[in-house]
């Protein structure tokens, strides 16, 4: 299936009133493509306008798609934050907006930017950039103030209605007031049979005209009566009020009345439930129960508290929980409550020693990824749900010296990571910029260059990863730091490599595998395995590139681990092709495409499928091959990336064929088929189909997919043990079992435990281990 046109979540409490305001966006939707709704901060700005766009998205050919901007900080990663909205990689070299405005012309869409008031120059130029470039695209942002943009019209959302001093308040009349009726359903569904009538009208109209009738305070003050009498929260939030509104008289009277319904609901939690907020606060986009364990458990807060006390600040409507079935809650904090608790973790003065947990947290999972082993999958996919916390935590390192060092420990780790998820650019300008914080000559320097460099290759980009490179290198040999050293001989390769300086290039590489078999630096060994065979065919040693990329998978096999995996499966692919062997060729990129589909890298996918579309070019099969190069195309435009110019040369020959054979209708139609196609739809296609004259796999040797750890997990699987008592019989933990079932899945193009138990029955007993 495709991807949705739509991103709109679910609502999960109904929409009161706003019968008008939402007529109102309705019509200005069609009368102008800039529309910015502003107004005090929880006023009901992002309800309102996500109800206007679902109601409105079918209106739109291509959907509506939300943007939330609240967590992040930084003005250079609005157009990233777009880009993942439209479900979109942004891997692009320094071009983003551009490649944004690219993707989206010709698009009929409704975007909507949420919370833009923190990036009003970001978000102006951005939506000013795209209603002038993109003729059929309409723009509705939320904002506390108008962006500024040519083109915007604003929209003042007021709060919600309230009866005047002197009208009619009877039950009747308060029922048609949209304050009114949000509070009474939402005490309804607190307070089980809570209906308004003459005895409480008064005081519900009362609290209601205390709060100023913004949604949020009343959302509020709505759970608070589950354990307080309307009186006692009148009382109580009377009481605030006065303090708060002398805090800051310059604040706007709205705001100060939703600072202090927030604050008194901050003074009703117990110590431990307010000491939680505060430091849950660190969080950027949200966070599980082992991080808020992690990051905000002491000797205050007891870790076997730290569960409870989540789901008590849900329950008192705090923070919000969204439970998936395919993964633990992910809890969040609405961003003027994160701000709320920000302001008391300062107060209390435990900020920085709050961010450096939450910066330990994130570098204790950037050293799981940093292992390189049989767990990346779970990893990467864990990684990419914290990027908001990463970046956070990257944030805070830069704000101090001895931060970057850390930082370029984890930058380390991170390689394989950034190397398949990116956003290229942006890790790149953020590691140029931490390596300006530490000593000249220091190795954390030469640590964050030479990542720099590995995403500046990435990007095309070689002139600066030859220079990033090679001042690595220079800071490594003369710190006399091996590893170093080691890494930045494999980036100054590639750079050499690109420019035709085979030469220069193979000494690199074969320098830094003699230096990682002297000094036991077994991961710079097993990726220097994959420069060395690119260069080695590019000489034309094909005998030798096998060898290197036979050795190369072998030990990753032993580690399994799959990003470096996929892409030494791609080399070894066509080298082998280029000494004939186009079966065993196209067997091993089809592997390459598995290995790098699991941990959605882009750009190694890429590179697999143009693989497979020269090795089915050559054999004839023309159509297959205009679908593969249409599919490539499309995995390349899902992340805005670009043909690897050292693939060039080859992708055109292979277009040539095609076209020579089939001609350039049959062709343009097979290329567009494939470019139809979704991500993985291309992947299923490009493993499963058997188009040509390839022979059955052979079943009389043990699969060279498998390892044989995973082999023997999954013939217990046939056997139709349980994850849990797998586990026991290998001394394994249950999670590690579920890691392999993952990994041999996706490895065997398989989708349940019964498909592998039918696979495992169709092996000979010669391959029992």
């Amino acid at each position: 299936m495709g991807r949705p046109l739509s991103n709109l979540p679910a609502e999960v409490t109904s929409f009161v009133g706003r019968r008008q305001e939402l007529r109102e966006v309705k019509r200005l939707l069609t009368t102008t493509r800039l529309l910015t709704l502003t107004g005090s901060g929880g006023v009901g700005k992002t309800k309102l306008a996500l109800r206007a766009a679902g109601e409105m998205a079918r209106g739109f050919p291509d959907g509506a798609r939300l943007v939330l901007l609240a967590s992040i900080s930084d003005p250079l990663l609005v157009t990233q934050a777009v880009f993942g909205a439209l479900g979109v990689q942004d891997l692009s070299a320094g071009v983003s907006l551009s490649s944004l405005t690219d993707y989206l012309a010709g698009k009929r869409l409704l975007l909507v930017l949420d919370n833009c008031e923190h990036l009003l120059d970001a978000c102006a130029v951005l939506a000013s950039t795209l209603i002038t470039s993109c003729p059929d695209l309409h723009v509705l942002a939320t904002s506390r103030q108008a962006l500024g943009a040519a083109g915007e019209v604003r929209m003042v959302v007021p709060p919600m209605s309230l009866p005047g001093e002197e009208d009619e308040t009877s039950v009747q009349r308060l029922l048609g007031c949209d304050a009114v009726c949000l509070l009474s359903e939402r005490a309804a569904a607190v307070v089980p049979g809570f209906t308004l009538n003459a005895d409480n009208a008064p005081p519900v109209l009362d609290l209601c005209r205390r709060l100023d009738g913004i949604p949020l305070a009343l959302e509020l003050a709505a759970v608070r009566l589950g354990s307080l009498s309307l009186e006692q929260l009148k009382e109580g939030l009377a009481s605030e009020l006065s303090i708060l509104g002398t805090g800051n008289r310059g604040a706007e009277a709205r705001q100060q009345t939703l600072e202090a319904t927030i604050g008194w609901s901050y003074g009703l939690l117990d110590e431990q439930e307010r000491l939680l907020w505060a430091r849950l606060s660190v969080f950027a986009g949200g966070f599980e129960e082992d991080a808020a364990v992690q990051v905000c458990s002491d000797t205050c807060l007891p870790a076997e508290r730290i569960v409870g006390l989540l789901g008590a600040l849900v329950d008192k409507s705090i923070l919000k929980r969204q439970l998936d079935s395919g993964g633990p809650p992910r809890y969040w904090l609405l961003q003027t409550m994160r701000q709320y608790g920000l302001a008391r973790l300062r107060e209390i003065g435990d900020e920085t020693l709050t961010r450096e947990r939450h910066f330990d947290w994130i570098r204790a999972l950037g050293e799981a990824i940093g292992a390189w082993d049989g767990r990346q999958v779970a990893l990467f996919a864990r990684m990419s749900r914290e990027q908001d916390n990463l970046w956070a935590a990257l944030d805070f390192c830069s704000r101090q010296r001895a931060g970057a060092t850390a930082a370029a420990e984890l930058a380390q780790h991170l390689l394989p990571y950034w190397g398949s998820r990116g956003p290229f650019g942006d890790v790149r300008r953020v590691l140029t910029s931490l390596a300006e914080l530490v000593p000249e000559d220091s190795v954390s320097r030469a640590r964050l260059l030479c990542v720099a460099a590995a995403m500046a290759a990435s990007q095309n980009d070689y002139g600066a990863c030859a220079a990033l490179s090679e001042e690595s290198l220079r800071i490594g040999t003369a710190a006399r730091d091996v590893e170093v050293v080691g890494w930045a001989l494999i980036r100054s390769a590639v750079p050499r490599l690109r420019h035709g300086d085979l030469a220069d290039a193979r000494q690199c590489a074969e320098s830094a595998l003699s230096l990682a078999r002297l000094m036991r630096l077994d991961r710079v060994e097993l990726l220097v395995h994959c420069t060395l065979c690119t260069i080695l065919i590019a000489s034309g040693e094909i005998d030798r590139a096998i060898e290197v990329g036979e050795r190369g998978v072998a030990l990753s096999r032993e580690r399994g681990e799959s990003w470096c995996r996929g892409y030494q499966l791609v080399f070894l692919a066509q080298a082998t092709w280029l000494r004939g062997g186009k079966l065993a060729a196209d067997a091993l990129a089809r592997e390459a495409a598995v290995c790098k589909h699991a941990i959605d890298d882009r750009n190694g996918l890429a590179m697999a499928l143009e693989t497979l579309a020269w090795i089915a070019a050559e054999r004839a099969a023309h159509e297959r091959a205009g679908l593969l190069l249409g599919s490539a195309h499309r995995v390349r435009d899902s992340s805005s990336l670009t043909l690897i110019e050292l693939y060039r040369q080859q992708h055109e020959r292979s277009v040539s064929l095609i076209t020579r054979a089939i001609g350039q209708t049959a062709y343009d139609a097979a290329f567009a088929r494939g470019r139809a196609m979704t991500v993985g739809e291309g992947v299923a296609f490009a493993v499963q189909d058997k188009q040509g004259t390839e022979p059955p796999p052979d079943k009389s040797a043990p699969d060279p997919v498998l390892t044989r750890r995973q082999l023997e997990i999954a013939r217990l699987i046939a056997e139709d043990l349980t994850n849990r008592q797998i586990a026991d019989r290998l001394f394994l933990s249950e999670r590690t079992v579920e890691t392999h079932i993952t990994n041999i899945l996706n490895k065997l193009g398989l989708s349940s435990r019964v498909q592998l138990s039918r696979w495992i029955a169709e092996l000979p007993d010669t391959t029992r281990p």
